[in-house]
């Protein structure tokens, strides 16, 4: 398949507005400049500034994200309007336990892959924070946890890789719609995952300690392309693995079987076996 140079043009937000009232998922606030360093971050600072004025599920997206980051402080840069890069705050409540909050980015991986799905794409979740097709990245989702009056607010950030071509893709593990021949509509893509997003989280919020119970959860154990996997583990501090992915636990840790023991991993990088 040759793959032309694409035609970028500037976020769409009236067509976005009226596709995301159309799904019957408005967006109570939402600001999309040309260009900010993190849509993280910045967000961040608005919320410090005026909590208000982001209710949950607001968006801050930007069409060129000149620091953007992954786990671990990983910087990256693609050309402008080559990806869907957004942030949206979520309060939760200072009763949900802090030892599921796990669950936020798996379900929000989930959401993203449903979505991509939608256009064309078979995506699948790998464990702790990406969507992949066909066995390359095409999403990366970081969370933050923000200080709020009552709780806590995450900030989700998401950055799906819509019209890269191959030699803009930032490593050669990496894919995009416009290579996996899908739709690159990135306000379509914008509408689906916020659809599909906000009650999700709702259902997980609300279940509190039986969120891994949850229908969003057996969503995501059915789309995580890391259970059944060989993988090796990173840990923090530089120690590593190497196991088979078999579960995820009530808390969205994933649990690697070890020669026959089983390692339960809340935090930690995952390298899928075709790549070990």
């Amino acid at each position: 398949m040759v793959h032309t140079e694409p035609s970028r043009r500037p976020f769409d937000l009236p067509r976005f507005q009226e596709l995301s009232e159309r799904s019957r998922t408005p967006v109570a606030h939402l600001e999309w400049p040309a260009e900010l360093g993190s849509t993280n971050d910045e967000l961040a600072a608005r919320l410090t500034a005026d909590p208000d004025s982001w209710p949950d599920f607001s968006v801050l997206g930007t069409d060129f994200q000149s620091a953007g980051r992954g786990r671990l402080g990983r910087v990256w840069t693609v050309p402008p309007g080559a990806c869907l890069t957004f942030s949206v705050p979520v309060r939760v409540p200072a009763a949900f336990p802090i030892e599921m909050i796990g669950w936020l980015p798996v379900v929000t991986g989930w959401c993203v892959a449903e979505a991509l799905g939608a256009g064309g794409a078979g995506a699948g979740v790998k464990w702790p924070n990406d969507v992949l097709v066909d066995g390359s990245k095409i999403c990366g989702i970081l969370t933050r946890a923000h200080p709020a009056v009552g709780g806590t607010i995450v900030i989700i950030g998401i950055g799906i890789n819509v019209s890269l071509t191959a030699a803009e893709l930032p490593v050669p593990t990496a894919t995009s719609l416009l290579l996996a021949g899908a739709s690159t509509d990135r306000e379509a893509l914008l509408a689906g995952v916020l659809a599909r997003l906000r009650p999700a989280v709702a259902e997980v919020l609300a279940a509190g300690e039986g969120a891994g119970a949850s229908a969003s959860a057996a969503g995501v154990r059915e789309a995580m392309v890391t259970l059944g996997a060989d993988v090796r583990v990173e840990l923090p501090g530089d120690e590593h693995f190497t196991g088979r992915a078999v579960a995820l636990d009530d808390t969205a840790a994933l649990v690697v079987d070890v020669g026959g023991a089983r390692r339960r991993v809340s935090a930690g990088d995952v390298v899928h076996a075709r790549a070990l």
